[in-house]
């Protein structure tokens, strides 16, 4: 047993001051009588005014004593767990943008008619009721409780704004199944009726609230940087999803001019793609797609980030009279953000697979073969055809198939590196290991192959182009969607410096693990975000919404579907029991003092 209100045990310090008033007798006034000889003298009373006598132990006292610890417990709210039989709901709330959209001249959302459906429960559940609160997502998130009172749900519902894009509500079902058990009651509050054959649990009651609306939405948007002549390329899709046309203001704001602003004409249910050319150096634009009356506000409305170039510089060591040089020299041209440079400067190095890697902490470097250049070697050497073991996992071989390679100048390669591409017992592409860069070996003589000509030679260098630009100190895009990660990689220089590695979002500070490749998981919120490494500022990035299929509303409805199995708890909920008793035994004890005074009375 426990007390519910254990400050009610105050009301215990009544008992002593009502013994302490039984303690003294009021004195009466003299009265002068004929015959006192005739009195007893067990019927004659002392009156001693104010002074103590000992504590009567009269059915009056006991009767206020007893009176006086009820009502003290009453506050006090003795608790049993056992006789607990408070009913218990479990709401589930679609979480998803939607549910945000308002109706015509900014009226209620479904958002408001979940809440208001809520309040009308509480002269149902309101005073006796618990309530486990959850909100769907990409991960289920319990908001109130579990087992919260009324105060305390209602206080989190105030403050709940749904935001997710579309997902799937299957995994939120089945935690609130779980916590509802066999007797709770399950009720989940969305803005359309899933389909019939959805599967979901059997006591699980649906109530939508939602209304079928127009919406003109922003689908897709991209910012492009263009290194040669210096503009930038916007890209935006804008979508009609309603059944009559509309027209659209278009614009884009960066430093409080508008460097876009049309007006265009969208047909019913039409999605259009728009391309602009913009001048570098803007940093930062919101880009607005307006239309009268639209209902929900976050997916016509951007905020993006200007693009940065990240150039990877490529040294290549090889001599002219290597057999790799010309298709090295070839394939590099044509890459984009890639420039060549010198060894001193590089972030990635190629060089003869017959060189030992070396450098700082950082440099990529990839050893193309031979692996031996005398004659004698290069004549040894075996050509393969395959089958080729390819480790798919590694990022390298990202749709590397090697269809049809011939892979010729086979040589038994140095100790030390682990294979990635590999046939029989023969190492073709493989990995060094225990080293501070990542160094590679190509055990390959491209005069004695045809993997040049193949498509996976663009491929692998473009993969391995990409790893070693990721690798590069920044940001490696600066424009997300809600359900993206967010990562960025730290200057190796920075990983020991002691000052907070931070996250900094509307004033908000919240920190992150200080390592070379940081993973920010998928944010909650749009807007503005920047990495702060200590007084530095890392760099910043923007979270848009993004979610053709979530900004549809076309397809929202209301209505109920009631459980298939609804709970076992009857319609009647006692509150605590040992209240109701306690209640009762002071109604007794008060009707007996009343007939005790009246019994007193009438002998007077």
């Amino acid at each position: 047993m426990y007390f519910a209100n254990p400050w009610g045990l105050v009301g215990l310090l009544a008992l002593p001051a009502i013994a302490l008033i039984h303690l003294y007798h009021r004195r009466f006034p003299p009265l002068e009588i004929a015959g006192l000889h005739l009195w007893g003298a067990e019927l004659r009373k002392e009156s001693p005014g104010r002074t103590r006598e000992r504590l009567p132990w009269t059915r009056t006292l006991l009767l206020e004593l007893l009176a006086a610890l009820l009502i003290t417990l009453l506050l006090a709210e003795p608790r049993a767990g056992g006789f607990d039989t408070r009913p218990h709901l479990v709401l589930v709330l679609d979480n998803s943008a939607s549910m945000a959209a308002r109706g015509e001249h900014g009226g209620e959302s479904s958002r408001d008619r979940a809440l208001k459906w809520l309040k009308e429960q509480e002269p149902r559940l309101g005073r006796t009721g618990l309530f486990s609160v959850l909100t769907t997502g990409r991960r289920p998130t319990l908001i109130a409780g579990p087992r919260a009172d009324w105060t305390e749900m209602l206080e989190t519902l105030e403050r709940w704004q749904p935001l997710e894009t579309h997902h799937a509500f299957a995994p939120t079902w089945d935690l609130a199944a779980q916590l509802a058990g066999d007797e709770g009651e399950l009720v989940f509050l969305t803005d359309q009726l899933p389909p019939e054959q959805t599967p979901m649990p059997r006591q699980m009651e649906v109530r939508a609230v939602g209304q079928q609306q127009n919406n003109v939405a922003i689908t897709a948007a991209r910012w492009l940087f263009d290194v040669e002549s210096g503009e930038g390329n916007l890209f935006a899709r804008i979508a009609n999803l309603g059944n009559e046309p509309v027209e659209v203001q278009l614009q884009a704001v960066a430093k409080g001019q508008a460097v876009i602003k049309e007006t265009h004409t969208l047909s019913a249910g039409a999605e259009k793609s728009f391309e602009w050319i913009l001048p570098g150096g803007l940093g930062q634009l919101v880009l607005q797609a307006i239309a009268p009356g639209d209902p929900l506000a976050i997916d016509h409305e951007l905020t993006l980030i200007e693009p940065k170039v990240r150039l990877v510089t490529v040294a290549v060591t090889l001599p002219s009279t290597h057999p790799a040089f010309e298709p090295v020299r070839r394939i590099l041209g044509v890459m984009p953000l890639v420039q060549l440079g010198d060894p001193g400067s590089a972030d990635l190095i190629i060089a003869p697979a017959s060189d030992v890697p070396v450098g700082p902490r950082g440099l990529w470097w990839l050893g193309v073969g031979p692996v031996r250049l005398d004659e004698a070697d290069r004549n040894a050497a075996k050509t393969v055809i395959g089958p080729y073991l390819i480790e798919k996992q590694h990022p390298l071989m990202n749709g590397i198939v090697l269809g049809g390679v011939v892979w010729g100048g086979v040589q038994t390669p140095p100790s030390g590196v682990t294979p990635i591409v590999s046939t029989g017992t023969s190492l073709l592409l493989g990995q060094w290991s225990n080293l501070p860069l990542p160094a590679y070996l190509l055990n390959i003589d491209l005069t004695a192959s045809n993997l040049s000509e193949s498509p996976d030679w663009p491929i692998f260098w473009t993969n391995l182009v990409e790893e070693c630009r990721a690798s590069r100190p920044g940001f490696r895009r600066w424009n997300f969607h809600l359900e993206e990660s967010i990562p960025f990689t730290l200057d190796p220089a920075r990983l020991s410096e002691p000052a907070p590695l931070e996250l900094v979002h509307k004033g908000v500070a919240k920190p992150l693990i200080r390592m070379e490749a940081v993973q920010i998981p998928p944010r909650d919120s749009i807007g503005v975000y920047e990495v702060r490494d200590g007084e530095n500022s890392v760099g910043r990035f923007a979270v848009n919404f993004l979610d053709r299929e979530e900004s549809n509303l076309q397809d929202l409805s209301s209505g109920v579907r009631h459980a298939l199995m609804p709970n076992t708890v009857s319609g009647i909920h006692w509150d605590n029991p040992f209240s109701w008793l306690l209640v009762l035994g002071l109604l007794v004890v008060l009707l007996v003092i009343f007939s005790d005074w009246y019994v007193l009375r009438r002998k007077r």
